[in-house]
């Protein structure tokens, strides 16, 4: 008798296959896996209420957040100043910012209080009008940035 009777050879074919096809099911069983995804609904912020002021040179913007306010990252901070010096904007013109401070974690500049940011910016011109907007970014790069309303804060 010499090597393996033909149906045995086919018989371990079909259970080769068979167990092939179970491995692959298995394997497919498993799921894709991926890094949590952040929810659009819990995981937003929202500025609710923005005022500006100066005082001591500088230009103080306080902010007011609502939603997932632990999830802000970040703020930039848009300046457009207002005149008639070169460079400057119009009160009436779309909004162009002509100054742009980042405020990461942790940046003096840039204080939490529970639901309430505190921006100041100092090093502006005591004399000029500036239009002010608030870009915030949220923890979870995937959601949009959070933009604040224009807000104009003339000299005292």
């Amino acid at each position: 008798m010499t090597g393996i009777a033909p149906s045995r050879a086919r018989q371990f074919r079909i259970a080769a296959v068979v167990l092939l096809a179970l491995l692959g099911t298995g394997l497919l069983a498993c799921g894709k896996r991926e890094w949590p995804a952040p929810q659009l609904s819990e995981d937003r912020f929202r500025i609710r209420s923005m005022n500006v002021q100066r005082g001591q040179g500088c230009l103080i913007v306080d902010c007011e957040l609502a939603g997932a306010w632990a999830n802000l990252d970040s703020v930039r901070l848009h300046l457009e100043p207002i005149g008639d010096e070169p460079g400057d904007g119009c009160p009436t013109c779309p909004f162009v910012p002509r100054i742009s401070r980042f405020y990461g974690p942790g940046a003096p500049e840039m204080r939490r209080d529970m639901n309430r940011l505190i921006i100041t910016a100092c090093d502006l011109n005591p004399k000029k009008t500036y239009r002010v907007q608030i870009v915030a970014s949220n923890v979870y790069p995937a959601l949009s940035l959070v933009v604040s309303e224009l807000f104009v804060s003339a000299p005292q």
